[in-house]
């Protein structure tokens, strides 16, 4: 059994070579310990950004203090998130995962012996940074697991982890503040990372470190990530993170428009979760029957006409089920969109790539809530839906398109 890798060269076309199978073949991971490692690596880096904004409420920091503190756990990442692919791809995707770890811990408890102002700022950057590094090392390590063929489903539990971490982390730091008065949060959130590396000392050897045979893609990175061929994947994995982001941050605001509750706020909001949580269980079992994008096409339709309808309704009744549709979309293509994106990365440079992933998505997810606001305040919000719902189904038009090439 062979896998594609890409080759591309400044100058040459883009085309595919084979490289062996790896030991992923001989130790399948399971399914319950992928999940496993994604919710653990996941859940400690989230619950430490909530964790320190607050800590640092309760110990008095201005809110402007608390806004730098945040935007440190984005920022920072956006910095190291090249370099982190870089070493993914030369020393393998165990190691790096432990160095993270350590340092994740190693802030963590900075954070809870002596909380201050620099502490915090030094555990907000790190919950970044691993954050990153732990995206980079495990798509890698997925996108090795097992044959192609398998990649989407592996991709599918992948997410299924990521979205429960998101979950446990911020309600565990949520509840452990007010449970544990103060700093002791932290000590708590450590919990996740040290359980990871348990889970990896017992069951690690399972996540495919890296393959010896592989040779490097040569060429400078603006000339791998600038190819006709593998552009047109780095742009549209974009837009799955970035409907996420923009439907978070609308919805308070049509809520507001409408004169709609917190709790109906929350309500809309858990739907869309839900919907794509439960999408991401069910993907698995007929992703191999379908053209993939073909699928992401469709599904970038659905999510387009419910954004533009979110905003020319006025009835609250009808914002649940289309944020229901809405979270499916994003719940189905990610998996489908990552695990593209992954796959045709360039031979050994895959953690380089998407460090450039990680790097534009931050800056989108940066950039988006000031543009949208900005865009809102004048025009209001159902202009911004519509034009958000339009690209969408642009974007529909140029997923069709890739299947095949």
């Amino acid at each position: 059994m062979v896998h594609s890798a890409v080759n591309v060269c400044p100058g040459q076309p883009y085309k595919t070579q084979p490289y062996p199978e790896h030991d992923s073949a001989r130790l399948p991971l399971n399914k319950i310990t992928l999940v496993s490692m994604a919710t653990l690596a996941y859940a400690g880096p989230q619950g430490a950004r909530v964790a320190v904004s607050l800590q640092a409420l309760h110990d008095g920091m201005s809110p402007a203090v608390v806004g730098v503190l945040n935007a440190l756990s984005y920022l920072v990442p956006m910095v190291v998130s090249i370099p982190a692919g870089r070493i993914v791809d030369r020393a393998g995707v165990r190691g790096p995962i432990y160095a993270f770890i350590a340092l994740l811990v190693g802030t963590l408890a900075l954070a809870f012996a002596a909380p201050s102002a620099a502490t915090l700022a030094l555990a907000a950057a790190a919950a970044g940074i691993c954050y990153v590094g732990f995206t980079v090392a495990l798509n890698v390590g997925v996108m090795r697991i097992g044959t192609q063929e398998e990649r989407v489903s592996n991709f599918s539990w992948f997410t299924i982890g990521i979205s429960a971490g998101f979950a446990l982390g911020p309600i565990t730091a949520g509840f452990g503040f007010d449970a544990m008065g103060g700093s002791g949060v932290f000590a708590l959130l450590a919990v996740y990372p040290l359980a990871l590396a348990g889970l990896m000392l017992w069951r690690g050897r399972e996540l495919p470190d890296r393959i010896e045979a592989e040779s490097q893609t040569p060429g400078r990175l603006i000339d791998v990530v600038s190819d006709s061929k593998f552009r047109p994947i780095l742009l549209v994995s974009f837009t799955n993170p970035t409907l996420s982001d923009t439907f978070n941050f609308i919805v308070p605001l049509i809520a507001k428009q409408a004169g709609l509750s917190g709790s109906m706020v929350g309500s809309i909001l858990g739907a869309y979760t839900s919907a794509s949580f439960a999408s991401r269980l069910i993907l698995p079992t007929f992703v191999k029957r379908v053209r993939h994008w073909v699928v992401v096409s469709n599904l970038y339709v659905i999510a387009g006409i419910g954004l533009i309808a979110f905003g020319l309704v006025s009835q609250p009744a009808f914002y649940v089920p289309l944020a229901m549709a809405i979270g499916m979309s994003h719940g189905m293509g990610q998996p489908l969109v990552m695990a593209a994106f992954v796959g045709n990365a360039p031979a050994g440079r895959q953690g380089e790539v998407m460090g450039v992933q990680q790097v534009a998505q931050g800056g989108i997810s940066a950039l988006s809530p000031i543009v949208i606001g900005a865009i809102g305040t004048v025009t209001g919000i159902t202009p911004v839906l519509l034009v958000a719902g339009g690209a969408l189904l642009v974007v529909s038009r140029f997923a069709r398109r890739m299947q095949g090439h």
